[in-house]
Parts: structure tokens; sequence; C-alpha cells
């Protein structure tokens, strides 16, 4: 996915990106175990309770000039990380034959129509854990008593990842389906010919809490804490926030960008930004709800 944004940096900076893939809590353990010797200069990851937990194994960034142009919520007050891009658990359902009203909010899904409705991947997920923490911020019992209900709100057993529920939906295994919203753009612009088909099926809403926020979680950057290259990093996560880049990431990886001066006019809801900090706080408490399910 991220591709786009590497091919831009290397062209304009002359500096070579080796790209190295796998799950967060994996590659923070193999900085870890490597300590010293470690070649990783840049960390990027959708789990930011993962960095913001290892500081351990970062530096702060100390190039902040582009920071001016970012909320404070949505970076480490020490510098140790910093989000570069945004995206919400969006909610989906069949653009046609819809048996069911649409919510506006996630407080409406405790209503009886909508159980056996849903399908999601596994509860205790990081993206559910993630939704569920920021849920929990508001303070407003209204926005996560829903998720009491647990599985009497699914149309079957939780399985896969986001695509899968996405294509479950539109194979009419459930009424409704929650996943990050860029996985469905990913689809309709799939080589998968099918993919593309089942995606076209359905539509997407921002979910509200109470108070008319949309939760998001992000994708974070933060330099490793014995990086060979830390100049070539700071280098790298500047340019991952600028307009060119941003754009990328909105274009390109279907992510919506952090920069003020472009949320207006990229990002069609009001996103929960304090709660992307608070939720870290919360984190613990939905992980203990979501584990009763």
């Amino acid at each position: 996915m991220i591709k786009p944004v590497l091919t831009q940096f290397e062209a304009e900076s002359g500096i070579k990106v080796n790209l190295v893939n796998g799950k967060s809590k994996r590659l923070l353990a193999r900085l870890k175990q490597d300590g010293e010797a470690s070649q990783a200069d840049v960390i990027l990851s959708s789990d930011l309770a993962q960095l913001h937990n290892h500081k351990d194994l970062l530096q702060p960034i100390e190039r902040r000039a582009t920071w001016q142009n970012i909320a404070n919520e949505l970076y480490d007050e020490n510098g140790y990380w910093v989000s570069i891009s945004m995206r919400t658990r969006a909610l989906f359902s069949l653009t046609e034959k819809a048996s069911l009203a649409i919510p506006k909010t996630f407080a409406k899904l405790d209503q009886t129509e909508y159980q056996s409705s849903l399908c999601i991947r596994d509860w205790q997920h990081n993206y559910n854990a993630t939704l569920t923490a920021a849920l929990l911020t508001t303070n407003n019992r209204k926005d996560s008593d829903w998720l009491k209900l647990g599985n009497k709100l699914l149309a079957k057993r939780p399985s896969g990842g986001d695509r899968d529920q996405l294509r479950a939906l539109a194979k009419g295994h459930c009424k409704l389906a929650f996943a990050n919203h860029y996985y469905w753009h990913m689809m309709k612009r799939a080589d998968n010919k099918r993919d593309q088909m089942l995606a076209k099926k359905l539509s997407i809403h921002f979910l509200q809490t109470e108070d008319g926020l949309t939760p998001v979680s992000t994708t974070t950057a933060a330099i490793a804490k014995h990086a060979p290259n830390k100049q070539n990093a700071e280098k790298f996560i500047a340019f991952l926030l600028t307009q060119k880049a941003q754009a990328i990431y909105a274009q390109s990886l279907h992510e919506f960008p952090v920069l003020n001066d472009m949320m207006a006019s990229h990002v069609p809801f009001k996103p929960n930004l304090p709660a992307i900090k608070q939720g870290l706080l919360r984190l613990a408490d939905a992980n203990k709800l979501l584990a009763e399910h």
C-alpha cells in the first residue's frame, strides 16, 4: 500500500528506502532483540498503542517543523511518535435491498432490530479494541452500551479480516458490516474483478457518537532508538507530513490526511481527535469488555 509514497520520496530525495513488512508486535520484538545492532530506522504502525507502550525502543523525532500544521492530539508531546494518516471503522450496508434502517449513531445499535444482522471480525482484534476504547472516552454510556450485546448482534461467527466481512455482506450473509473504510476502496480498485463487483454493491456510513463526532485511529511513525540513518529517517517522516505525501495517502492509500488545512476537504465527518490519546488510557477497559463476548 505504501509503495506510491516510497517511490515519490526516493525520487525527490535520492534516498533508497528498504521496506520490511510485519505485524507491529513482531517488528517491535525484533527491535528489542537486535538492540544496538538493529538496522531499522523508521517504524510505521497502524497500532498506536504498541508504539506508545514501547518508547524504550524509540527516540524523539527532532525535526518537527511540519508538526505546526497538525493537531497536538496527533503527536506525542515528547516527540516519540507522530500520526501521518487517519482511518475510521465504518459501517457498511447493501446499497439495494437494504432491509434495515441505517443508524446514524453507535447508540442505535442496541435496538432489537439490529440483532443477528452484523458481520465483524474477531471482537478482540486491535481494530475493534481501538474503536471500543475511543467510544469509552466519551463518558456517555449510550455510545458503548451496544457492545454489551456482543454476539447477539452477529449474523455469523467472526472469521477472517475486514475484506471478508465486506464480501459476506455483499453475498447477503449479513445485513451490516464493520470494516476500516479503506478496505472498501481497495476492493473497488482491486485487480480481482469479483472483489470489484462485490464492493460496488455496498454503501459506506460514518457513525457518530452522541456528541456528533466520529472515532478515528491513525497510522503512526516513529524513529528507532538505534536508527543507523537518523537524519534520513527525519527527512522521511517530514516528507510524510507534506501536502504532496498526504495527497498520495488520500488518493492511493485511501486514508485521511492529518494536516489541518487538508482535513476540511478530505474528511467527510468530524473526527474525535482527543479520543486518540485518551483511548490509550481506556484500552485495558476496552479489552476487558470485548473479552466477555
